[in-house]
């Protein structure tokens, strides 16, 4: 019997319907935002999430993740500046205000979660500042940090089309 590859099950390499432009350019107004051409151009032409790496790609209103990754939502969180440059990982002393301070929405702030590696990772593309249009890791749930994951969406995704 041959397994599915991690993810496959969930979702059964299905795409959603794409979107119409003025969903998209809807999504961009009320956020304050303007999405990477090469994710934009991949959810009006080829599908509002699905198939994808790991477990699939979130749609674009977010109604496909769990109630506690609801910082997307958040008004101005997605319009901020991404907070890094480099790989980030400042764990603290292990207090709760220490584990307050890690888990903080801010160090994830102008970025959107794209896709669930499990386990709590997460893939982020990155909307403003000087890695826009990149992916990043969200590997807090680990200890892990975030860290620079793949150069943009297009070659991430065209990538895992391309897996052997």
């Amino acid at each position: 019997m041959r397994r599915l590859p991690l993810g496959a099950g969930r979702h059964r390499y299905l795409l959603n319907r794409p979107l119409a432009e003025s969903e998209v350019s809807a999504f961009e107004a009320r956020h304050g935002v303007e999405l990477p051409e090469d994710y934009r151009s991949f959810i009006v032409e080829v599908g509002d999430g699905g198939a994808g790496p790991f477990y699939g790609i979130f749609r674009l209103d977010r109604t496909d993740l769990d109630g506690r990754d609801g910082a997307d939502l958040v008004p101005g969180f997605l319009a901020g500046a991404f907070p890094h440059t480099q790989s980030w990982n400042e764990l603290g002393d292990g207090t709760p205000e220490a584990e307050d301070e890690y888990f903080d929405p801010a160090h994830i702030r102008g970025s959107l979660d794209v896709s669930h590696q499990g386990c709590g990772y997460m893939v982020r593309l990155v909307l403003d500042g000087p890695h826009r249009g990149a992916l990043w890791e969200d590997g807090r749930c680990s200890g892990s940090g975030v860290s620079p994951f793949a150069l943009g969406f297009a070659d991430w995704y065209l990538r895992w089309l391309n897996r052997p």
